[in-house]
C-alpha cells in the first residue's frame, strides 16, 4: 500500500491535470497522474468550455489514482476565476458553461447606469472588466435563465457538486466575482440586487481548507473504489492555491504566476480599494489564509501560444512545440531596451483571431513605427512587454501596500522560459528565483493536508513538504 496521498484536480484555460501528493520521509512526491487538453467548443455559436469532456477527464486520472491503491486521503478543485454553471433544482445544468471569452462589453457599460464603476471597486477590489461574474450573470438575467430557481456554482464548486452532491462557493473563487463585499467579506447582496441579479442564487460561501463530504455513490463506484473518498475546498482560485504553495509571510515577496493568464502582486493584510488602486487596475481577491492578493490581471502566454497557433496553421507545421523553442531561442537579450513594448492586456488582443496582425498593428499604434511580421521580431515583443507588465504591477503593489519587497517567484508555465525570466529581473530590479511550475497542485495538496488534520498549519505542512529537499 502506498503512502496516503492527496489528489490535486487543476484545471486550467488550456489543459487540466490530475496530480497526486504524498508525504514522505524525504519530503513531498508531487506526481503528474495525467493531462488533458481544455478544448472550449461552441454551442449555438457561443464560446463555452465542454464540461462533461472536462469531468471525465478528471475522473479517468482520479480512478488511475485509486487503481494504484493509493490510500486517498482527500480529493479538491481548483480553477481559473469568474466562470461558472447555473444548476436546477435536479442537480442538472439548465445552460452550457458559457467561456469567459465570450462575455459582452456592452453589458458592462450598462452596468454601470445600475452601480458606478467606482462604488463597485470601493465595495468588492474587484477591477471592472467584461470577463466578471457579475456581469455574465446580468446577461444571464436578460436571456430569462434566471428567472427559474437555480444555483450558480463557480467552476472548482460545479466540480465539488458532481463530486459530492453539495453545494457550496469557496471563497477563494467567490473573491473573483466582483459580487463580495471586500469589508464584510460578505455577499454585496444590495449590489447583487441593484443589477437585477436575484440573490436567491448564490450558495453559501465556504471558507479554504474545509471538508465538503465523500463522493456520491455513483463516483464511488465510476471510481471503482471500495470506499468513498474525501473531498475539500481548497483554495479553489488557482491562483490562491499557488500562493499557499510559495509565500510563507517570513520574508516581503512578489508573486508572479504565469500561465494563460498571469498575476502579478503581492499579499497584504488589508485590501486596497482607493481610487489609486483602482486606476492601477489591481483586484483584491482571497488567499486561503483570508490574506489578501493584491494583484493585477494581466495577459500570460495567451499572446504567445495564439501567435504559434496562428503560425503553425499558416505553414503546416505539426510539431508547434520544437517550433516554440525554436523562436524563443532566436531572441537575443543583448542590449534589449525592456521599455520598447505594447500593453499585453489590450483588449484589442482579448479574442482569438490573427493575434501576429493584431500585435503588430497595436505597436504602431503606440510606437509610431511599423513592426517587421518576423515570428521572432513578434515574440521579442511579447515576452518584453510581458515583462514590463509585471514589472508595473509589482512596483505598484508595494507602493500601495507600502511594503519593501525583497524578491520575485515566479510560477506557473511562464517560469520555464528562460527569456522571460531574465527580462522579468531586468525589468523589476529584484532577484527573480523560479517557483515551482505545478505551485498551483501544489498548494492544494498543502491546503488538504491541513485541512484532513495531517499538519496544524500551512507552515507546517510547507515544512514538511520541503523535509531533507532544502528550501
Amino acid at each position: 500500500m502506498s503512502p496516503a496521498g492527496y489528489v490535486a484536480i487543476d484545471l486550467g484555460a488550456q489543459s487540466g491535470r490530475v496530480l497526486l501528493g504524498e508525504f514522505t520521509a524525504t519530503g513531498l512526491q508531487l506526481e503528474e497522474i495525467s493531462r488533458f487538453p481544455n478544448s472550449p467548443v461552441e454551442i449555438d455559436g457561443v464560446l463555452c468550455w465542454d464540461g462533461p469532456a472536462l469531468f471525465t477527464a478528471a475522473m479517468n486520472g482520479l480512478a488511475s489514482v485509486v487503481e494504484r491503491g493509493v490510500s486517498v486521503s482527500g480529493v479538491a478543485v481548483d480553477t481559473w476565476g469568474v466562470d461558472y454553471g447555473l444548476v436546477d433544482g435536479s442537480g442538472e445544468l439548465i445552460a452550457p458553461l458559457r467561456h469567459y471569452r465570450a462575455a459582452s462589453p456592452d453589458i458592462m457599460i450598462n452596468a454601470r447606469t445600475r452601480v458606478s464603476k467606482r462604488e463597485a471597486y470601493a465595495r468588492t477590489g474587484i477591477e471592472e472588466s467584461s470577463i466578471n461574474t457579475c456581469f455574465q450573470l446580468i446577461r444571464d438575467q436578460e436571456l430569462g435563465l434566471l428567472d427559474q430557481p437555480c444555483t450558480m456554482l463557480l467552476m472548482p464548486d460545479l466540480w465539488t457538486f458532481w463530486l459530492t452532491g453539495e453545494f457550496g462557493a469557496e471563497r477563494t473563487i467567490a473573491s473573483t466575482t466582483a459580487m463580495m463585499d471586500r469589508r464584510s467579506g460578505k455577499w454585496a447582496i444590495d449590489l447583487i440586487e441593484r443589477w437585477g441579479i436575484p440573490s436567491t442564487i448564490l450558495p453559501a460561501l465556504q471558507a479554504s481548507g474545509t471538508y465538503v463530504g465523500e463522493t456520491q455513490p455513483g463516483i464511488t463506484t465510476q471510481l471503482k473504489s471500495a470506499t468513498p473518498l474525501p473531498v475539500f475546498r481548497s483554495g479553489g482560485h488557482d491562483t490562491a492555491s499557488a500562493f499557499a504553495a510559495v509565500v510563507d509571510g517570513t520574508r516581503p515577496t512578489a508573486v508572479i504566476s504565469c500561465g494563460t493568464w498571469a498575476l502579478a502582486g503581492c499579499l497584504s493584510d488589508t485590501p486596497i480599494l482607493t481610487e489609486e488602486g483602482q486606476d492601477l487596475g489591481f483586484t483584491n481577491e482571497e488567499g486561503v489564509d483570508g490574506r489578501l492578493l493584491i494583484m493585477r490581471n494581466l495577459s500570460g502566454t495567451w499572446l504567445l501560444d495564439e501567435c504559434l497557433r496562428h503560425w503553425a496553421a499558416d505553414r503546416s507545421i505539426t510539431d508547434v512545440i520544437a517550433f516554440r523553442n525554436e523562436l524563443i531561442g532566436a531572441v537575443r537579450l543583448d542590449g534589449v531596451n525592456v521599455g520598447d513594448v505594447i500593453d499585453p492586456g489590450d483588449s484589442s488582443l482579448l479574442q482569438p483571431g490573427d493575434m501576429p496582425e493584431r500585435i503588430r498593428s497595436l505597436y504602431a499604434q503606440v510606437t509610431g513605427r511599423p513592426l517587421p511580421s518576423d515570428p521572432v521580431a513578434i515574440v521579442a515583443l511579447i515576452l518584453r512587454s510581458l515583462a514590463h507588465a509585471f514589472a508595473q504591477a509589482i512596483h505598484g503593489a508595494a507602493r500601495l501596500t507600502d511594503q519593501d519587497l525583497q524578491e520575485v517567484v515566479i510560477i506557473g508555465g511562464g517560469s520555464q522560459i528562460e527569456t522571460l525570466v531574465e527580462l522579468t529581473q531586468r525589468a523589476v530590479g529584484l532577484p527573480v528565483r523560479r517557483g515551482p511550475v505545478e505551485a498551483t497542485g501544489l498548494g492544494s495538496v498543502l491546503v488538504q493536508s491541513v485541512a484532513a488534520g495531517q499538519f496544524a498549519s500551512l507552515d507546517e505542512a510547507r515544512e514538511a513538504a520541503t523535509h531533507n529537499r532544502g528550501k
